[in-house]
Parts: structure tokens; sequence; C-alpha cells
């Protein structure tokens, strides 16, 4: 099945406890894993406060029937070029809600229910939250939640603008038409629908105006 494929690249690290451990090297990291620029969603704990451009929500359509994985993440940085990310899948449910909870996990193999955080003060090591939960509300086009650790203490807050990507089959946009995806990612190639031209990256986008 795909889906263990595709969740095993979400790595990820975050706010810690005591116990936090080191992440594994961000050698390898695909383009969207990467610190983004500095911007309009900010994220703020004891340790500093980071911006990225948006909190990111991502559907990535497989075959026939079009079943989506869907993934909501943030990869911000801080003035001094310390990171914190999270990364967390989610299913149908939360087109709908515009609500996720999720219990955090150093795992790298994601699935719904599931995040991974972490968080890299300047020339320090990447450290992985191990427990504790994410919590994600989204109103019209504003995201906005919380990391919690175990013993119910806020760690994080985040809030900022969603954007919204969406990459299907080829033969979807037109086959040899389709735009070149830079990357094959699990071996299934699917390329950005940035148009939003087909039905359901158009409806996908559509719950969350």
């Amino acid at each position: 099945m795909r889906h263990g494929a595709l969740m095993v690249a979400l790595l990820l690290a975050a706010c810690a406890k005591p116990r936090e451990e080191r992440a594994a090297s961000r050698e390898g990291l695909t383009a969207a894993e990467l610190p983004q620029p500095r911007g309009a969603a900010t994220v703020r704990m004891d340790q500093g406060t980071y911006s990225a451009p948006s909190v990111r929500f991502s559907a990535d359509f497989l075959g026939d029937p079009p079943m989506p994985l869907m993934l909501v993440a943030l990869s911000a940085q801080s003035d001094d070029g310390g990171t914190w990310r999270f990364r967390m899948p989610v299913d149908e449910q939360f087109v709908k809600s515009k609500h996720a909870t999720a219990r955090i996990t150093p795992r790298t193999a994601l699935g719904a229910g599931l995040a991974v955080v972490d968080y890299q003060l300047a020339g320090g090591p990447s450290l992985l939250m191990d427990e504790g939960t994410l919590e994600l509300t989204v109103t019209g086009k504003q995201a906005k939640g919380e990391v919690r650790m175990k013993d119910g203490r806020v760690r994080a807050t985040f809030e900022g603008p969603l954007t919204f990507e969406c990459t299907v089959p080829p033969a979807w946009l037109g086959g040899a038409n389709a735009p070149v995806p830079s990357s094959p990612g699990d071996g299934t190639v699917r390329v950005p629908d940035e148009a939003l031209s087909t039905p359901q990256c158009r409806a996908m986008a559509d719950a969350f105006r």
C-alpha cells in the first residue's frame, strides 16, 4: 500500500520535553520539508519566535479511485537561523470539520491521528518531541493551533494563512502536456495541479475558501 511508503518520507521533529531526542540528519530532505523563508505564519514558544509564509495543506491524489493522501505542515525559522517544524497527516474528516488533533510521536511512519514536531535552536541539534498533542483549527483561510506536552502545558502556539497544494496523476492533466515533476517521490509520478483544473483538487480547495 502506497500510504506507508509516502508517510515514511515525513521526517520531523519538535518542541520537546527534557527527554527530547536528537532528530535524524536533514540531508536528503525534500524541498517541501526544508525550512521556508520567514513570513506571515508565526510560531511562538519559550525558546523564541519562528515564522514562515504559511501553514501548508497538501493533497496527493493516487490513481483510481482517486483517494487523496493529505498532509498539513509548517516549516518555520527564526531570525537567528533556528527552525521549528511539524507534519500531520489528516483524513477526509478534516476537510469537513476544519479541525484535527494528533498525538505527537517520534516515529517516521505517520498516519492520520499522528504528528511529528521538531525544533532547532541556532547552532544546536535538531530535537524531536516524543510525546504530547498537536491541535489545529482552520477558519476560512487562517490556521491556528498549539502543541501541548503530556502534562497539558502549552509548548508552542502557531497561526497564519493556510495555502493549498494539490498533485495528481499526469493523465488527469492531459498526460504528455502535464508539467514534469521535479521528483517522483515514491516512484508513482504525480504532477501539481496549480490551476486547480481537476474537479478533485478544485473541490478540496473550495472547502477552505
